[in-house]
């Protein structure tokens, strides 16, 4: 088609070429909503998987504010007082748990992550038959790092399982946390040090937490112990 398109007005080709680029980008533009539109759709599903005890409501909230230093690590989510969030509920993602709220205000609420120091869980570990109690607990790390948590008091007689990493499982102790939730994964690294008859090892969530979009409160239809304890913050 040479001479066809050498005929042609050199104008008449540049508009043809623009109509084709604007075509291209609008397609792009609609690939990516596409595939926003697919993300989300996963996210939901996950979020949907685990169902939550009857003695819990939950409220599905947007995460607005990642807070993140050497002390603390937390987000503040869109939902507050006016949803009906409490001090002292959970905070999952599916199965898996996310931290615990700390501060209700009107429309927003502060979460303590589970990488944060002042976050405290009981659990079990995968592959302990004898279910023995473990504590978790966040510790204070360099903001540019890989946050963490400590599990303490494992059992001298425990092992990694092979082949696999260790989950860390909430017990439903204590009225706050429903049992059987993902903490999440042992370091797979040596433990840390022996306290008496004791070991230590690190926890790594089972999620990216900085990234997480939306989050689950588990709000107790009744009032836990924890909560009790935390009603001062729920007027600030």
């Amino acid at each position: 088609r040479f001479w066809e398109l050498k005929s042609r007005d050199k104008e008449e080709i540049l508009a043809a070429s623009r109509d084709l680029a604007r075509a291209n980008a609008a397609l792009e533009l609609q690939l990516r909503r596409y595939e926003d539109i697919r993300k989300e759709n996963v996210r939901l599903r996950e979020m949907l998987r685990y169902n939550p005890p009857p003695e819990y409501l939950t409220v599905v909230a947007r995460v607005a504010v990642r807070d993140s230093s050497t002390w603390w690590q937390r987000i503040v989510i869109r939902k507050g007082r006016n949803d009906g969030i409490r001090p002292g509920a959970p905070v999952v993602f599916g199965n898996t748990v996310v931290g615990r709220v700390t501060a209700v205000h009107l429309t927003t609420s502060e979460i303590d992550l589970v990488t944060s120091p002042g976050f405290r869980c009981t659990a079990y570990l995968e592959g302990d038959d004898q279910n023995n109690i473990v504590l978790v607990n966040g510790v204070a790390s360099n903001s540019l790092g890989t946050a963490k948590a400590r599990v303490s008091v494992i059992p001298r007689d425990y092992f990694l399982p092979s082949g696999q990493p260790a989950r860390v499982f909430t017990t439903g102790m204590g009225g706050v946390f429903p049992s059987r939730l993902i903490l999440g994964y042992l370091d797979g690294g040596t433990y840390a040090t022996q306290v008496g008859n004791f070991k230590e090892s690190l926890l790594v969530p089972s999620r990216d937490l900085y990234n997480l979009q939306e989050v689950s409160v588990l709000v107790p239809l009744q009032q836990n112990p924890g909560e009790a304890l935390m009603q001062g913050d729920q007027f600030q």
